[in-house]
């Protein structure tokens, strides 16, 4: 009988350490959930956001196209970098909301949403590229199902392993969907989301810290969580100017566009 219990328990035990190392991705870490559950929890959630035009009211695509294509060709550049680990694996999407709102947001799975409100703050294209691409890398590092792998932690691995998982990633979604589980980025989070910002924007025509412009404008305001939403899911502290500075030098201070005057432009003629 013991002997039969201690098979068992090693039987689990190498089960357990099988699917543990199937879920330590050398690139982006360890992470329970599939590409496959990033896209549907990114499609249920955009699915929400669409139905609830009075929270999101999203900007007409049709009639507004130029803005979209000044958005979508930004996007596309980005994603041209060599630094992506997800390109292929996801459906990448930009919405733009329509509020005077200080945010921008993405969710798993490569929908990634930008309000007019943020957008208009902004000085030039370099530094909505900087956020973009910040959104965009916490995207293709899975930083959003990788904090909820963090919260959900062993039982969700049992589930798993046990084939019990439908009712409670079913849950997640909703819950993730419905806005009652908006998880903030841990320090780590945002760092390297700022890291890959810089290096995707390397490969582009846009100023590799773009970024930084951001969070100087931001400090020089005095601006705060409460005041700007972006900072509420997205913490900042005194070492982030000097880390995205860190990264540019490591890469041998690669310079680029600004494109102040092209976007004081998009501003004042394309944005409502």
């Amino acid at each position: 009988m013991k002997s039969k219990f201690l098979k068992s328990q090693t039987a689990l035990i190498l089960i357990i350490a099988s699917y543990l190392f199937s879920a330590c991705d050398k690139e982006t870490g360890f992470n329970l959930f599939t590409l496959q559950q990033d896209r549907e929890f990114g499609e249920q959630m955009d699915s929400v956001i669409r139905a609830d035009p009075a929270e999101y009211p999203i900007l007409n695509e049709t009639s507004n196209a130029e803005a979209y294509q000044f958005m979508n060709d930004m996007m596309n550049a980005i994603l041209q970098s060599d630094d992506f680990v997800h390109k292929d694996d996801f459906n990448w999407k930009l919405t733009i909301i329509d509020k005077e709102v200080m945010n921008a947001f993405a969710v798993p799975g490569g929908n990634i949403y930008f309000y007019t409100g943020l957008m208009k703050y902004l000085d030039n294209a370099a530094n909505l590229a900087g956020v973009l691409a910040h959104e965009m890398a916490h995207v293709d590092r899975r930083h959003s199902t990788e904090q909820l792998t963090k919260v959900y932690g062993i039982g969700l691995l049992l589930n798993i392993i046990t084939g019990n998982d439908k009712s409670q990633l079913e849950e997640i979604a909703v819950s993730m969907a419905t806005g009652l589980s908006s998880l903030k980025f841990s320090r780590d989070d945002e760092y390297e989301a700022d890291e890959y910002s810089v290096k995707f924007l390397a490969d582009t025509d846009y100023h590799p810290k773009g970024i930084s412009g951001f969070f100087e404008k931001l400090r020089t305001e005095g601006q705060t969580a409460s005041t700007f939403e972006f900072l509420s899911t997205h913490p900042d502290d005194e070492n982030r100017l000097e880390n995205i500075d860190m990264v540019w030098i490591g890469l041998g201070s690669p310079g680029g566009e600004y494109y102040t005057t092209e976007y004081e432009n998009f501003k004042n003629n394309v944005l409502p």
